[in-house]
């Protein structure tokens, strides 16, 4: 009987969260399959919240001087894609809900850090509040709106832009917002490796040894989990298609193409 056993765990200093698990006995071959196909799954199909737009003291784009500011529109962008959001577990998500928005407002001279945003109040957390964004010198004041959208993979500008033209169609609002690619991927590393070992009957069989390193909005467990459940999901939903059944000809039905 395979098990599944987690063998270390830990969060660094970054709040990163490690785990290792193992999964063993398998039969030879079977190792690189079931590991290639859980990595390739939890890497695209796992979602998480990202900035997706950011809207700074009303300029028009990024390549704009904003005074008072020791950053430039790029560095700070930069800046903004680094902060890791969480969801509340005390919470069950709304589905219908993918575009959320957080914003502060302040006056320098001061250092901008992440958790100086105002989020949807117990529905998202900053996970890294610390995270610099920058530096008023002066007196100036500063405000900055962001879009965070929940998804998958990655999501670049190119996809925001075709959307927002669509939208611009039939809205009067001037397009001051700075898209920005978004990076949903919760898994900062994975990989995995396979070692032979012998089980109580001397036979050789192997070990898929499993580590997962996330940015902490997700624990290794979880993410693990999540790839086991979206793979079963997948084979059942195939295995269940009555187009899968009807191409099996010469079996009258279910129980006899079992038995066959």
């Amino acid at each position: 009987m395979n098990t599944l056993n987690c063998i270390e765990t830990y969060i660094d200093k970054e709040k990163n969260h490690y785990g290792c698990f193992v999964i063993e006995p398998l039969e030879i071959g079977q190792g690189i399959t079931l590991g290639n196909a859980l990595r390739r799954t939890i890497l695209s199909e796992l979602t998480s919240y990202a900035i997706s737009g950011v809207r700074i003291n009303n300029i028009k784009h990024e390549f704009a001087v904003i005074e008072g500011i020791r950053e430039d529109v790029l560095e700070i962008i930069l800046n903004l894609k680094e902060i890791v959001f969480k969801t509340s577990s005390s919470i069950t998500p709304n589905p219908t809900i993918k575009s959320l928005k957080g914003f502060l407002r302040v006056k320098g001279p001061i250092i901008v850090t992440a958790g100086m945003f105002n989020l949807p109040k117990n529905f998202l957390t900053i996970l890294n509040p610390s995270q610099y964004i920058c530096t008023i010198v002066d007196n100036s004041e500063c405000y900055i709106e962001i879009d965070i959208e929940k998804g998958k993979g990655y999501k670049l500008i190119e996809e925001y832009r075709k959307q927002r033209i669509k939208q611009l169609l039939f809205t009067s609002k001037k397009p001051s917002t700075i898209l920005v690619d978004s990076v949903f991927i919760p898994i900062k590393n994975i990989n995995y490796k396979i070692k032979l070992i012998h089980d109580t009957k001397g036979n050789i069989k192997e070990s898929l040894i499993f580590e997962i390193l996330t940015n902490g909005s997700i624990t290794p467990k979880r993410a693990l989990y999540e790839g086991v459940k979206i793979l079963l999901s997948l084979v059942s939903t195939l295995f269940f298609n009555e187009n899968f059944f009807s191409l099996s000809k010469g079996f009258l039905n279910f129980e006899t193409f079992l038995n066959k």
